[in-house]
């Protein structure tokens, strides 16, 4: 058995954690030159990085430093591709990051970004996108293997977490998902996988019905731009506010007949998944129709994560969320992760920490540079950038440096994996629109519920 194969077997364990090898270090070394090796043949520009920088062999952590992309990689292309709807030469550059063969892709038709997304989803290519409402978007690519390993690894760190999820019985819940029913982006497929999984049937609930269009992103970002440039025409930004408008009232409705619905079924073991962000909004719009907590039933399941994301949260929001749903820690699981990893970092029961599957090598960077501060034979706590090689991820290289800072543990008592003690995300960075669901399902809803 390969090392790779190693790790990858951990995938449906019910513990990874606590299966990863005593040699987790030379075993994952060895594993990201498998991944390297056969990487470089698929990927162009990792195969260029890699002649660049003289890197033929990962013999230390260091050496996989070297190869690390980041988030400005994933949104390299010219804006005229999108703004010409230049379908041919998008794909062209989505190609040279993407593992698979893009050949078959079919552009005949495809007039707007959702058509484009679509019609790789018919060739088996999933994208990763972010809403760009800031700045470009982020385009990742995943593939059928990519989609399927996504629910085991939700449901692991579920059940790592919580024991309201460990003990209940298959699609037990009335399932309430913070986010639309139907998006371009993967992440909404991800979210209906895991909610099929867990509900009864008949039993799942949206924000709203009002499907969120990454075409209509876009557009809002180039009319951003055009008035920041004072070249947006009254006629346009009148056509965005009227259609905005309409919308907004749509996705308002549809949001009480969510927090309608949740109301009607405190009584009963419910699953509630998706953003802090999102939560928060629930709460406030409850709070304002008088209703001073909602105790979840003691057996409901939380998985709610996300952090911030940019959005004005106050500093104790997390406790707030606790307190106002009853969020025990039998309940509340709130694993960390982004888009660009798979699965996700499960949070140790009680804790705000989290343990690192043996699938994703934990590199952590100066703030401004690429000096690695976790060398190999490093014990105790690290802080600094949080970058990674996801072993796991089929469909593009797996390695990233992120906007994110962290405290790992080295040493953890009792754990064969570092853990994340601490995360923060650097807020001077610029374009900070991740390709994360939070970011664009945030940015779905709360447009929508605030004024202008």
């Amino acid at each position: 058995m390969s090392a790779l194969q190693q790790l990858l077997g951990l995938v449906h364990a019910d513990d990874p954690i606590a299966a990863a090898p005593d040699n987790l270090l030379a075993v994952q070394l060895a594993a990201v030159q498998e991944r390297l090796d056969q990487r470089r043949r698929q990927i162009r520009v990792l195969d260029q990085r890699a002649t660049d920088r003289g890197i033929d062999t990962i013999s230390s952590l260091e050496d996989a430093v070297s190869l690390l992309f980041s988030d400005a990689t994933y949104k390299s292309y010219p804006e005229s591709f999108l703004d010409q709807r230049r379908w041919d030469r998008l794909t062209a550059w989505f190609q040279t990051l993407a593992s698979d063969r893009l050949d078959g892709v079919d552009l005949k038709g495809v007039d707007a970004l959702d058509d484009w997304l679509l019609a790789l989803q018919r060739i088996g290519i999933w994208v990763n996108s972010s809403s760009g409402t800031s700045g470009k978007s982020s385009f990742l690519a995943m593939n059928r293997a990519d989609l399927d390993v996504a629910l085991p690894l939700m449901v692991q760190a579920g059940r790592y977490t919580s024991a309201a999820v460990r003990e209940a019985p298959s699609h037990s819940f009335a399932v309430f998902v913070l986010g639309p029913s139907s998006a371009s982006y993967s992440g909404s497929l991800r979210a209906r996988m895991y909610a099929e999984a867990l509900a009864r049937p008949g039993e799942i609930h949206y924000i709203s019905d009002v499907s969120q269009s990454a075409q209509e992103g876009l557009d809002l970002a180039r009319l951003n731009r055009a008035i920041a440039a004072g070249t947006a025409k009254p006629s346009e930004i009148q056509m965005v506010q009227e259609r905005a408008r309409e919308r907004a009232e749509r996705i308002s409705q549809d949001f009480d007949r969510f927090l309608d619905r949740l109301i009607a079924r405190l009584d009963e073991p419910v699953a509630l998944l998706g953003l802090s962000s999102m939560l928060f909004q629930v709460m406030e719009r409850a709070k304002a129709r008088g209703i001073t907590r909602m105790p979840l039933h003691p057996d409901s399941f939380a998985s709610i994560s996300g952090g911030r994301k940019g959005t004005k949260l106050p500093d104790d929001y997390m406790q707030q969320l606790r307190d106002y749903f009853g969020l025990t820690d039998r309940v509340h699981a709130s694993p960390y992760g982004m888009t660009e990893m798979s699965g996700a970092c499960p949070m140790l029961p009680g804790q705000q920490s989290w343990a690192i599957p043996p699938w994703i090598v934990p590199l952590v960077l100066e703030a401004a540079d690429e000096t690695l501060l976790n060398p190999a034979g490093t014990t105790g706590r690290v802080t600094g950038r949080f970058a990674f090689i996801d072993l796991l991820v089929e469909g593009r290289w797996g390695g990233l440096v992120t906007g994110d800072q962290v405290t790992i543990d080295f040493s953890p008592p009792g754990l064969r994996t570092p853990v994340i003690r601490a995360v923060d995300r650097y807020k001077d960075l610029p374009g900070d629109d991740k390709a994360t669901c939070a970011g664009t399902i945030d940015a779905y809803v709360r447009g929508a519920l605030e004024p202008a």
